[in-house]
């Protein structure tokens, strides 16, 4: 008898805690506030390097494609003139590897920032709360594609020179709220995570006019209409924030819910609510789904980014509903219930979304294997982008939180 009562006390401060989380959680309104480099940011000093996902175990040898995108950004900051000088660098720990989501900083697959990345900074309007994520450098050439491609490098120069100071003009002076755009691209037919194209359409009739009374550079606004995953590192930083806002470092210490979900090419980890600073990582399985060029023979990286943080918002493969076009072309790499799966694995509907069925609050509790929208990167360190995938870890990786949260 006593120990089923301690069992029923247990399940009930377990759901008093879930609804003080959800409860703040609801209150957090995302704006995007400014663009600023990582030194202004968050303090970052020099010879560091932020990458996605949890701690490496070894960070003079982390992933090939963390390291290719390492060796690019060793080469534009010119602390180096060559990527085996960079290589050797990274392998003596000169250079130091450390993971952003210790600075509330989200790394986009296998991209990295140094002390003079530009970020965007995505704020609560309604607390002090802050995150950060890397600003894109639009289309083209991308760091987070994990390449050796040294025209990356260029694309990186013309962000930091161009992109990011004209954007820094325009948002400082007016943020600019993001649930509206985020339910536009809902609404239209994005997951906020494979797509944020109408999304991107959205956010860009806000910034053009502001673009044109800036005298900004018109690649500036081709830059923004050729790239329809722009909104995705802004929308990153928003979960982030509302989920780790929404914790309060800890302070309902029997919450069961998951506020980060990445990976870094070798483990995926998340952390829950109720230790918010402690990973829970299992080795990192690969993403599945269509490639580009489906005579593609280089396998998929296991799971690399930060993104996964939007899937336990309740968006990406939590809202696949509302994106038809993205649920077909997933539709093979899908679990066959996995329309289902969200009424069970999310605890309550966002207010804001309600409408669209927007779940939050993805719970290790509920007996549900998570699922998330991450795309594939080539795990050689060189192909770059595959295409879209799924990745749906088992149950070992909550089977994990579920005794670190009911033995802590």
């Amino acid at each position: 008898m006593s120990q089923q009562r301690d069992t029923t006390d247990r399940s009930v401060q377990i759901l008093k805690a879930n609804h003080n989380v959800l409860s703040r959680l609801f209150k957090v309104e995302p704006a995007w506030t400014n663009v600023c480099t990582a030194r202004d940011a968050i303090g970052l000093g020099p010879n560091t390097l932020l990458h996605a996902g949890p701690p490496f175990i070894n960070p003079t040898k982390p992933s090939l494609p963390v390291l290719s995108s390492c060796v690019l950004v060793c080469i534009q900051e010119g602390w180096v003139s060559t990527s085996k000088d960079a290589e050797i660098l990274i392998a003596s720990g000169k250079v130091r590897l450390v993971s952003a989501l210790q600075f509330n900083v989200l790394m986009p697959l296998a991209a990295v920032a140094s002390c003079n990345s530009p970020l965007v900074e995505i704020s609560d309007l309604n607390s002090t709360s802050k995150a950060w994520s890397l600003l894109s450098s639009g289309a083209g050439p991308q760091i987070r594609f994990g390449t050796r491609d040294l025209n990356v490098i260029e694309r990186l120069k013309w962000r930091d020179t161009v992109l990011a100071p004209q954007l820094h003009s325009i948002i400082s002076k007016k943020p600019i709220p993001l649930f509206p755009i985020a339910r536009a691209g809902l609404t239209a037919g994005d997951d906020l995570h494979a797509s944020t194209a109408h999304a991107q359409l959205a956010l860009n009739q806000i910034l053009f006019p502001q673009l044109a009374s800036n005298l900004a550079p018109n690649e500036i606004r081709t830059m923004l209409e050729n790239s329809p995953l722009f909104f995705l590192t802004l929308w990153i930083a928003a979960c982030h924030l509302m989920l780790h806002t929404a914790a309060a470092n800890g302070i309902d210490r029997d919450s069961s819910l998951v506020i980060s979900l990445a990976g870094n090419g070798e483990r995926l980890g998340i952390k829950i609510s109720a230790s918010p600073e402690s990973w829970i990582t299992i080795p990192a399985p690969a993403p599945a789904g269509p490639f580009i060029q489906s005579d593609q023979r280089i396998a998929a990286s296991p799971v690399i980014g930060d993104s996964g943080v939007i899937d336990a918002a309740g968006y990406g493969a939590q809202a696949l509903h509302c994106a038809p076009q993205i649920t077909g072309a997933l539709n093979d790499w899908l679990p066959n219930n996995w329309r289902a799966l969200k009424e069970s694995l999310m605890l309550d509907t966002h207010p804001y979304f309600s409408d669209l069925n927007i779940r939050t609050g993805m719970d290790v509790l509920s007996g549900v294997d998570p699922i998330a929208a991450i795309a594939m990167v080539g795990i050689d360190g060189a192909t770059g982008l595959l295409g879209r995938g799924i990745v749906q870890p088992g149950s070992e990786l909550f089977s994990l939180a579920q005794y670190h949260l009911l033995n802590s």
